[in-house]
Parts: C-alpha cells; sequence; structure tokens
C-alpha cells in the first residue's frame, strides 16, 4: 500500500487555487446540512505507539460508519512535536485504509475509503519554510480544511519573540494561508468562551474583538475550547453574535473520561466548572466506569441543551482516541441508532474481500447521511429525540444518585504520572477478548501502564507533553533548584504531600504509597546529609534518586479492600501486585542496578533503562510482558489491568525525558536552574525495575540498597513538620 504522503497531489502547487468551494471544505458541508439536522466532527490524536496507530485507524473505521460524523479532525502537539504522526494520521483518514486495492478488480477510489479531515495547525515558533513545506504536504494529501492556531507560546524568555515575526498570531496564520493557498483550504480558528488561559487578566469582551479580527483574515468556522458551563457558553455566544461574528461557531465538547484528567484540563483550560458537576463526582472521583458514565450524561446535557435553546447545530466531539463514550453520547441522544457496532477495517482485512465490501457499505451510508440522503424507513425527529434526552439525562445525572466508591489502586501506584485506574465489572468481563475489533478493550485502564496496542495509550488528554500545571503555579511549587540535592529535596516533599505535584505527576500519593513511603524516602532523599530539624543534631541522607512510578506489593487482598482493591465490589476477588520502581539515575547508578541484578537476581527481577538518546536496555527477551498487577475473580479470567513491556516503557521514556525539557523552559537562558535541568535530562536514565517476589513485601527495596537510609516513622514526622 502506497504511503498517504507519496498519492499524486490533486494540485501541489502552492500559488494554485481551487475554483469555489469543495465539497470536502467544512463550510460546504454547513451549507448542505438541513437546518434542523444536527452534525457532528470527532477530534483524535496521534498515538504514541505503532500498534496504537494501527488500531486507531480501525477504530476510526469502526465510528465513522456507525456514528456517521462530518468530518474527523486531527490535531497538532505542543510545538509541532506530532507534525509528522499527525500528518501520517490524517492523510490516511483522508485517502482510506485500502488505498490502492481492488475488490472484483474495481480500484478502490478516495471516496468509497476516505474521510474528509481537519488538520490543526500552529505557528508558534514556526519558521515560513517549515510552515510552507506543512501546507505543501497537507496539498499533496488532499486535506481541505485547517484549524489555524496560534499555539503555546514558548517558556524561558521574558518576552514572546516569534521565530519568524510573520507569525505571532492565529491571525497571522489565517490570513498567509489565505494569501498563498487561495480557497484551496477551509481556515478555521479556536475561541475561548471563558477568555483565553495565557492571560492572567482574563478579558471575555476583548477575546470576542480579537475573534472577530480572525474572521476578517479569512477564517470560515470556529471551534471552541472545551467547557462545563452551559450558561456561560451561551451569554458568550450571544457576544459573539452582538460584535458581528457571523461564521459557524462549533462548541467543543469532551465526556469526561477520568476524574484526574478532567480535573487536569479544566485547570489547564481554566474552564468553570458548576459546583453541582463537582459534588457529583467528588464521591465517585475513584470510581472509573461511575465517571465515565457521569461524563456521557453530562456530555448529552450539554449538547441537548445547546441544540435546544440556541441556532447551534454542529459539534466538536474530543474522542480522547476512546469510543464508547462518544459513542453513547450521541446513542443518548438519540442523533444516531442504537446498534452493534460494524465490524472493523482491520478485521475486515483479515477476512477477505466480503467483509471489504460490508465496511465500504457502511461507508457509503455514513456518506449518505452526511448528504442529507437516509438508508432509513422513518427519518429522526431530531428536536423530540433531544428533549426526551435532555430530561433522561438530567434525572441521571442527580447528585443522589452517585454513591462513593473504594479507591482504587490507582495506575498500581500511587504515584505515578497518568492513572491505570482501578478495573470495572465491564473491563472484567471483557479481558478475555482483547482484540482490537471490540469497541471497549480499551477503555479500562486508561493509564501508560496500560495496553501499548490502544489508541489512547499514554497520557489520557491526548495534548502531548506537558508540566500539567500553568507555568506560574510550576514556578510557585517546584522554585529555582541549583543543584540535584535541590530536585530530591522537590521529590521528598511531595512524599510527604507538602508539595501537590511534580512534574511527572499532577495528583497527590495514593495511600497504597503510604506502605512503601519511608523506602522511597530512601531513594529519594538527597545524597548530602539534610538537617531533618532546625535544632536536632540529627540528619537523613538517601540515594538521591527520583521516583517518577512505584507499587507495593500485594499478595491476594480481597479486592474490596479499600486501598488495593478494584473490580466488582462484591465480586469474591483477590488482589495481587508485584513491587516495582521507576527511577531517573546518574549512568553510574543504572549500571549498578543492572549489574546486581545479573549477579544476584536469581531471575527474580526485571530490568528496563533508558535515555534522552534513545538507548534502551533491558533483561527481558523481545515481546516479553511483566504484568505487575492482576486480579482472580469468579467466574472471570484472570484480569491483568497493570502491565509494563518494551513498547511501553520506550514511550513513557521519550515522554519522561521530554518533560525534563518542559521544566527547563521555564527559566531564562544562562540560568543555574535552567543549566541544572538540561544536564539532568541528558545525563539521567530512567530504570524500571520489577521484582517477582509478591509474597516479600520488602524484597525490592533490601535488593536497591534502601535500608542503610531507611528515615523511621519518628525522622519522617520531624520532615513532616520541617516542612510543614
Amino acid at each position: 500500500m502506497a504511503s498517504p504522503a507519496d498519492t499524486p497531489p490533486e494540485s501541489a502547487s502552492p500559488s494554485s487555487s481551487s475554483s469555489g468551494p469543495h465539497p470536502a471544505h467544512i463550510t460546504s458541508k454547513l451549507q448542505n446540512t438541513p437546518p434542523s439536522s444536527p452534525f457532528w466532527s470527532l477530534e483524535f490524536f496521534p498515538p504514541k505507539t505503532s500498534q496504537g496507530s494501527s488500531n486507531l485507524l480501525s477504530r476510526i473505521a469502526r465510528m465513522s460508519s456507525d456514528l456517521r460524523p462530518s468530518w474527523l479532525n486531527v490535531t497538532w502537539g505542543a510545538g509541532g512535536t506530532t507534525e509528522g504522526k499527525s500528518l501520517s494520521l490524517a492523510g490516511s483518514c483522508v485517502h482510506g485504509a485500502w488505498e490502492g486495492e481492488t475488490i472484483n478488480g474495481e480500484p478502490l477510489t478516495e471516496w468509497q475509503g476516505g474521510l474528509d479531515v481537519c488538520l490543526h495547525l500552529t505557528c508558534t515558533n514556526v519558521e515560513k519554510q517549515s510552515l510552507d513545506q506543512t501546507l505543501r504536504t497537507a496539498r499533496k494529501l488532499n486535506i481541505r480544511n485547517i484549524l489555524a492556531l496560534r499555539g503555546d507560546p514558548p517558556r524561558g524568555e521574558e518576552y514572546w519573540i516569534a521565530s519568524d515575526s510573520q507569525f505571532q498570531l492565529a491571525t497571522d496564520l489565517v490570513r498567509y494561508i489565505r494569501q498563498e493557498h487561495g480557497d484551496f483550504f477551509c481556515v478555521g480558528v479556536a475561541a475561548y468562551p471563558e477568555g483565553h488561559c495565557d492571560s492572567i487578566e482574563r478579558d471575555v469582551a476583548r477575546d470576542v474583538q480579537h475573534l472577530k479580527l480572525k474572521q476578517e483574515a479569512g477564517a470560515q468556522f470556529i471551534i471552541t475550547q472545551l467547557f462545563y458551563d452551559v450558561d456561560v457558553f451561551v451569554q458568550w455566544y450571544k457576544q459573539c453574535r452582538e460584535a458581528g461574528i457571523t461564521i459557524p461557531i462549533l462548541p467543543g465538547i469532551m465526556p469526561i473520561q477520568n476524574y484526574q484528567s478532567f480535573r487536569r484540563m479544566t485547570n489547564l483550560c481554566k474552564a468553570t466548572v458548576p459546583e453541582e458537576v463537582l459534588l457529583a463526582l467528588e464521591p465517585i472521583r475513584f470510581d472509573d466506569a461511575a465517571v465515565k458514565d457521569y461524563g456521557v450524561q453530562l456530555a448529552i446535557r450539554i449538547i441537548a441543551r445547546l441544540y435546544l435553546e440556541t441556532d447551534i447545530r454542529g459539534f466538536h466531539l474530543c474522542t480522547l482516541n476512546l469510543e464508547k463514550s462518544v459513542r453513547r453520547v450521541l446513542q443518548g441522544l438519540g442523533w444516531v441508532r442504537d446498534e452493534q457496532p460494524t465490524r472493523s477495517f482491520e478485521e475486515g482485512l483479515g477476512k477477505g474481500p466480503v467483509a471489504k465490501v460490508k465496511a465500504i457499505e457502511g461507508m457509503k451510508a455514513r456518506a449518505a447521511a452526511i448528504n442529507g440522503e437516509s438508508s432509513r424507513s422513518e427519518p429522526i425527529d431530531y428536536r423530540t429525540a433531544t428533549q426526551g434526552a435532555l430530561q433522561r439525562a438530567t434525572s441521571k445525572t442527580s447528585q443522589a444518585l452517585y454513591s462513593p466508591a473504594i479507591p482504587p489502586d490507582g495506575d498500581a501506584t500511587a504515584h505515578t504520572i497518568g492513572n491505570a485506574s482501578h478495573l470495572t465489572p465491564d473491563y472484567v468481563q471483557n479481558t478475555a477478548t482483547t482484540s482490537a475489533s471490540s469497541t471497549s478493550w480499551d477503555e479500562f485502564p486508561n493509564g501508560r501502564y496500560g495496553d501499548a496496542r490502544s489508541p489512547a495509550f499514554g497520557e489520557i488528554d491526548g495534548y502531548g507533553v506537558s508540566l500539567k500545571v500553568p507555568p506560574q503555579d510550576a514556578l510557585r511549587l517546584w522554585g529555582t533548584p541549583v543543584e540535584e540535592d535541590d530536585i530530591s529535596l522537590i521529590f521528598s516533599k511531595y512524599l510527604l504531600a507538602r508539595l501537590a505535584c511534580i512534574p511527572w505527576c499532577d495528583a497527590p500519593i495514593f495511600d497504597e504509597t503510604l506502605a512503601i513511603r519511608n523506602w522511597l524516602l530512601a531513594l529519594n532523599l538527597p545524597k548530602k546529609a539534610k538537617s531533618s530539624s532546625s535544632s536536632s543534631s540529627s540528619s537523613l541522607s538517601g540515594r538521591g534518586w527520583w521516583t517518577v512510578g512505584s507499587q507495593p506489593a500485594v499478595d491476594g487482598v480481597p479486592s474490596s479492600d479499600p486501598t488495593y482493591g478494584f473490580g466488582p465490589r462484591d465480586g469474591g476477588g483477590y488482589v495481587y501486585q508485584k513491587a516495582f520502581v521507576e527511577i531517573f539515575v546518574d549512568e553510574a547508578d543504572k549500571e549498578w542496578i543492572r549489574e546486581k541484578i545479573e549477579q544476584e537476581g536469581e531471575g527474580r527481577l526485571s530490568f528496563f533503562a533508558g535515555n534522552r538518546k534513545g538507548d534502551y536496555e533491558s533483561n527481558l527477551s523481545l515481546g516479553d510482558v511483566d504484568a505487575v498487577t492482576w486480579g482472580v475473580f469468579p467466574g472471570k479470567e484472570i484480569a491483568q489491568p497493570t502491565i509494563i513491556e518494551e513498547e511501553s516503557f520506550k514511550a513513557w521514556r521519550d515522554e519522561a525525558f521530554e518533560i525534563w525539557g518542559e521544566w527547563e523552559m521555564l527559566f531564562a537562558k544562562e540560568t543555574k536552574t535552567r543549566g541544572l535541568l538540561r544536564g539532568v535530562g541528558e545525563g539521567k536514565w530512567l530504570v524500571t525495575v520489577v521484582h517477582h517476589d509478591f509474597k516479600d513485601p520488602t524484597a525490592l527495596w533490601r535488593f536497591l540498597g534502601c535500608e542503610e537510609h531507611l528515615p523511621t516513622d519518628e525522622d519522617v514526622a520531624r520532615l513532616e513538620q520541617v516542612w510543614a
């Protein structure tokens, strides 16, 4: 199969433009949609792993056939970090999974296999030459829609100086695309209903005027940032129309998938969350299934209110590369039929031409629906369906319906980035068949310790590497370290709950970390002795290693256990965990760990190591997988929610070292702190060690030499007082 980038362009000359609106343009689609008919787009991001990318294409094909979006959106990573992956994903969507193949001697055309795409594009830190190359590639791929974004301003400078003075704002990008490419692209822009999150003093009226300037520069549609307060959005929408903004506005809807990611995203975007939503989520925050259910009903409420109370008919749905919630939202609204999902493209490719024809028929049905045709004998009464959906969703999101859930084992850590979440009965039931054709095989867990084959593997927000907190908060929390011991203190204070987060984890530690907290302090405390109190002569020191992931060993605790339990609360199951730890260490310490495992490990320890340069070491064979958390439930296959293997480790290694770079960029050039963080990122190794003897709770920590540095409970109490 030819690469999409090799596909001959319809017209690759930048100076040329199409003669007018193209059927693939978003504006053309909106003009052809009946006034009362709702329409929607689905947003995806480039997965972190090759297996995830392959499975995402299968998922996109199935969701497009079943849910019938008008187009797809493909995101662009912060600073253009996903440029190649974003273009590849967008090109694959446009040209279809079977471009170049034939059925019954007839070649498959782009229309039969392809989907219309809107590619996100930023101009932050971009040179004109690079931008021109990206736009030429987009033309070659026949991508017809661009969402023009400014992107995040670079950190580490007192003033933002654009790489090219021609591109400082999204307005500049819109104007340039129009100037160079005419109407080949339909160009959209972003909007911020509650004010731009980068602004210290948020001024909605000012932002509305900036949005109008984007329209005047040639923007043809608007997609908004996520929001959860409908009243605030409606007021902003009215302001836009009163200000003379006439182009279509599509609300950005992100169903809540996970409590931690929801809080992170709303904090980063500074989105208002109604008190009733927070109250409803509080008692269920540890129950991913309940949070996901609530998120579906809340999204239905938001969309239904906007459809019924305004003239808005189009909605932009952020999938986070997951399928189930978006499917349930559209089915709950009554806008798509509640049917079994179609077979996936991937499954069809394995079953021969008959399956391919069936899948193509589904794609044709989708296209017919988008064009206002219907293969159904009874058309949908959208207003009546939406009114009923609003009543049901309002009832289901009543706070009284939600009761407290047992805390999860997190991502099998209380102290890591990402949250694998505890299992639900639905997940346990579906674990036996984790095929890419199942709509929900990867809905749980949702973290970097999940299955690397999942399109959603890694950070659940899908928006690339970040510090998880705004720059001003990061500076307040972590200060200005100038030596490695300062960094050790940051990690140690986090373990004692004196810091709310670290760059690799935006959540406080969970209860299960308390069981190994003293061992972790022995690893994280500075190598130099630090006085444990201002008046005491006693001192504490550690190995000066920095832990970003860990879990204690657990030997068959009931699945109902409030600290370690997961799965059905009353299911009579048992939970097991192997102890593991993820640490940043010097190369010499990495070698010490590796040699000690080789000489003394006796096959009881697994080892993964990598650095910023991409080097990788392990004592596992290619394809081996370490299951470090599993559950045994009556009548069910053994559930393995937490795994560590080569592909997932490499993806996390790359992200972990990028976070060092993000932290570094908070500081101006030539400062000691920036130099320290750069040196750490370039010199450290990320090492994961797993101990397989889950019956010995201290085996891993003794093996790593923690005993000589182990603080007593009295030592910890003194530290807590000093750092209060």
